[in-house]
C-alpha cells in the first residue's frame, strides 16, 4: 500500500521527477523497450532519498524485458537528471511495476457481478 508522504515538498519534487524522467525515457533514450512503458506516478522519501517510480506495461509487451532495459538504462537516467540540475543530490530509483489498475479493473468485475447477482435475484 502506498503511503503519500508528509509535506509539500517531496510531492513537488516527486512531480517534478516524474516530468523529468518521462522526457528522458521518451526523447533520450536509445532502447526501444522503454517506448512500451508508461510512468504513473513517483514517490519520493520525505528526506528525499529514495525514488518509488511506479509504472504500467503495454499489453503484449514482456514486462521483464522492460524492467532489464531500465536496470541497463539507470546509469543514464541518473546522469541525465543529474544534469539538468533540479535535485541537490541523486535520490536511489526503485522502478515497480504499477499494479493499481489491475486491482481497480479486479473491483470493477466484482461490482459488475454483485450487481448481475442482484438483477437475477430480484
Amino acid at each position: 500500500m502506498r503511503r503519500r508522504p508528509l509535506g509539500k515538498r517531496p510531492v513537488r519534487v516527486a512531480e517534478l521527477l516524474k516530468e523529468c524522467l518521462a522526457t528522458i525515457l521518451l526523447t533520450r533514450c536509445a532502447d526501444p523497450r522503454l517506448l512500451d512503458l508508461t510512468l504513473t506516478e513517483v514517490e519520493m522519501t520525505p528526506d528525499l532519498k529514495q525514488a518509488r517510480v511506479y509504472y504500467v506495461v503495454r499489453q503484449g509487451v514482456d514486462p521483464e524485458e522492460v524492467l532489464a532495459a531500465l536496470d541497463k538504462a539507470l546509469g543514464f537516467i541518473r546522469g541525465e537528471i543529474a544534469k539538468a540540475h533540479i535535485l541537490r543530490t541523486m535520490p536511489e530509483f526503485h522502478f515497480l511495476p504499477d499494479d493499481s489498475l489491475d486491482r481497480a479493473a479486479r473491483v470493477e468485475a466484482l461490482f459488475r457481478e454483485i450487481g448481475k447477482r442482484g438483477e437475477d435475484q430480484g
